[in-house]
């Protein structure tokens, strides 16, 4: 049996099986770790199916049940876990699941994880309650486990040392509100005074009353989920009442549960079997990873994703490693090595037949979402195409003003540079035809004498930057030279 490291907020407690004992985040190196995980952060579901499924097949329903009934998020990564009851009167089988999300688990450890990179067991702190009956502390009977806390109190039901119920209750911040008291007073009075009206003063009297009200609804909570679970179960009646309200027994309680017709059941209070200065709650958390790690619960919950990675020989990639660079030296000395390598791929078959059975499941139900999303996406393309029909005319408009503007420019550019031209050689005109802004025909005029600027012209235009400035005829006409000249850009 080997220690563990209990790590509880920005606190690490080494665990013996006996004792607690602060120590650093390092030791996380040598031993097994663990946290609890509060009753708030769980997403719980609970589900019938018939006895006749395998276990992998309970497995692979269960995660289908908590995405379609349990309020898990397809687009969200979960740990799931959980454990079953064949129920003793139906020919069917219980499962409680557990559920919580990594992006909860990274805020809720996050100070644990900076220190110590590994948390191996990650466990419902209502559940640890099982590791009494592991150790024979406790008789299997049934029992109910009533913890008071400063920010979370719970009541939790076995039965025959297995865990069948539990009901959340107001802490005792919660109660204090409902009080109207301080909580570390509201603490005080419940562990010293309790719940007996004997031992409050007069002026003490409005909270007593206040109290034993709030306590009252909660006892009533639990009364209606024990009575739940009577059919289920075949409950007759509570054997014993456990208080876990650091080592107080909160006396008067038994009378409140009385009025709900729960009468002669003897209430005792929890403490540390070792040393009564010990926390007790901390102690049976870190009872229970410690039961865990050394492989003495049949079905332990873990809903850690950061164990840590085995060294690499013990890992399955480095199993395979070995058996390859086995199988080859076998292949040099014995053709055995063909039914080894057999026997390796049957194995691969079998893993890879169970992920196939994992992702068909998966599919199916996104296959329901996807449907659903595309008929959205359907709907919604409609509506986007129509704002981009209305959105592509004013567009069209918005990018035509620029090149209606830009092609004014243009055309009114050739016009200048065409006049500017025609006087610097002093040529006449008898047109001017412009069509487009890409080019324009100039039919020009000179006498004999000025033919050559005619020439000059047309190389003034590809100074200019024109592309071309050519003329198809020059013809003499009564010593007057015509040239019809194209000119482009």
């Amino acid at each position: 049996m080997k220690p563990v490291v209990y790590l509880e907020e920005n606190e690490a407690w080494l665990f013996d099986g006996e004792k607690l004992s602060p120590c650093d985040f390092s030791e996380v190196k040598r031993y097994q770790a663990g946290a609890s995980i509060p009753l708030s952060k769980l997403h719980l579901g609970s589900f019938k199916f018939l006895s006749s499924l395998s276990e992998t097949e309970l497995q692979i329903q269960t995660e289908i049940k908590m995405h379609e009934e349990g309020g898990l998020d397809s687009n969200i990564d979960y740990e799931i876990t959980s454990f079953h009851h064949d129920l003793e009167f139906e020919n069917s089988t219980l499962v409680e699941a557990f559920a919580t999300s990594h992006e909860e688990l990274s805020l809720c450890c996050k100070e644990i994880l900076d220190k110590s990179k590994v948390i191996d067991w990650i466990v419902p702190s209502f559940i640890t309650y099982a590791a009494y009956y592991v150790n024979k502390e406790i008789e299997e009977k049934t029992d109910l486990f009533f913890y008071l806390g400063e920010l979370e109190s719970y009541a939790v039901l076995f039965h025959k040392g297995q865990y069948i119920a539990h009901r959340r209750i107001l802490s005792v911040e919660e109660l204090a509100k409902e009080t109207g008291l301080d909580p570390v007073r509201c603490r005080a009075m419940l562990s010293k005074q309790g719940l007996l009206e004997k031992n409050y003063t007069f002026e003490e009297k409005p909270f007593f009353d206040q109290l034993q009200l709030a306590l009252s609804k909660q006892v009533e909570k639990i009364v209606h989920t024990i009575n739940h679970k009577r059919g289920l179960f075949g409950i007759e009646g509570i054997d014993h009442v456990y208080v876990d309200f650091n080592g107080f027994a909160l006396e008067g309680l038994g009378t409140i549960f009385e009025a709900y017709g729960m009468a002669g059941i003897p209430f005792e209070a929890l403490t540390c079997k070792v040393s009564t200065n010990q926390d007790t709650h901390r102690s049976i958390k870190a009872m229970y990873i410690y039961l865990c790690a050394n492989g003495k619960l049949d079905n332990p919950l873990n809903l850690s994703p950061y164990e840590r990675q085995p060294v690499w020989y013990k890992r399955h990639s480095g199993h395979l490693i070995l058996t390859t660079a086995a199988g080859v030296l076998i292949s040099l000395l014995f053709p055995g090595y063909f039914y080894v390598q057999g026997t390796i791929l049957d194995n691969e078959i079998q893993r890879a037949e169970l992920q196939v059975a994992q992702m068909e499941a998966q599919s199916k139900r996104l296959g329901v979402q996807l449907k659903k999303l595309n008929e959205e996406v359907k709907s919604s393309n409609h509506n986007v195409q129509k704002i981009k029909d209305m959105n592509k005319v004013y567009e069209i408009t918005i990018d035509t003003l620029p090149l209606l503007t830009d092609a004014r420019y243009v055309r009114q550019k050739m016009m200048y540079d065409a006049l500017e031209i025609l006087k610097l050689y002093k040529l006449s005109t008898l047109s001017i035809e412009q069509n487009s802004t890409k080019g324009m025909n100039i039919h020009v005029i000179a006498d004999y004498g000025s033919r050559e600027n005619i020439a000059n012209f047309m190389k003034k235009w590809m100074e200019r930057g024109y592309s071309e400035a050519r003329t198809s005829e020059i013809y003499l006409d009564q010593n007057i030279y015509e040239s019809r000249i194209e000119v482009k850009r």
